[in-house]
């Protein structure tokens, strides 16, 4: 069974960037059960304070509900991450969340241990932008999302962008939610052809 680790970055539950999820969800045709949602937004995930204990011994010593998220990261075949862009790049929520791979990373290159294992993991991400799309918006958002993959083992494989949410919101938008279905298929057949 595929385990999928979905993280949402929005603080609006519900809206384009989940609606989206749901549909990449539905194309793939994944069990509730086979997903682990993590809501950025409402877990209770302190700033990384850079006390750098991570880089000493492996694993976080902030108390929160990180040290959960770093199980299901750890159980997950996929990772799906999900945002809107906000200054062109993650929102403060998903920032705070990826701030604190901060352990993942020094486990893996200072440590040379690991606090997730290092099986191959599949990385697909989803951002939406307000206003209508123009050269290079997605571009610094989608840098800061594919260094995060890389760092829990995940290699980005699909990327779906969606402009002009603003104006018009993802749900009334049949050809989007078509095309997220479509990639969620692709997203299955990648994963069984691993």
């Amino acid at each position: 069974m595929v385990k999928i680790a979905a993280i949402h970055g929005s603080p609006r539950k519900g809206q384009n960037s989940d609606t989206l999820l749901d549909a990449v969800l539905e194309g793939m045709m994944i069990e509730q059960h086979q997903v682990r949602h993590i809501y950025t937004a409402s877990a209770n995930i302190k700033p990384c304070t850079a006390c750098n204990a991570c880089l000493k011994h492996p694993g976080c010593i902030i108390s929160d509900d990180m040290q959960e998220a770093y199980k299901v990261l750890d159980e997950a075949d996929i990772v799906i991450t999900t945002t809107p862009v906000y200054f062109h790049s993650v929102t403060a929520q998903l920032k705070t969340f990826i701030d604190r791979t901060q352990a993942v990373w020094g486990s893996k290159y200072v440590l040379e241990s690991t606090i997730i294992s290092r099986k191959r993991r599949l990385g697909f991400t989803i951002c939406t932008g307000g206003p209508p799309e123009e050269n290079s918006y997605f571009d610094c958002t989608l840098k800061v999302l594919d260094i995060f993959h890389k760092c829990i083992n995940a290699k980005l494989t699909g990327i779906l962008t969606v402009a002009d949410v603003d104006r018009k919101h993802v749900g009334t938008r049949e050809d989007v939610l078509e095309q997220a279905r479509q990639e969620g298929r692709k997203l299955m057949e990648q994963y069984r052809n691993i």
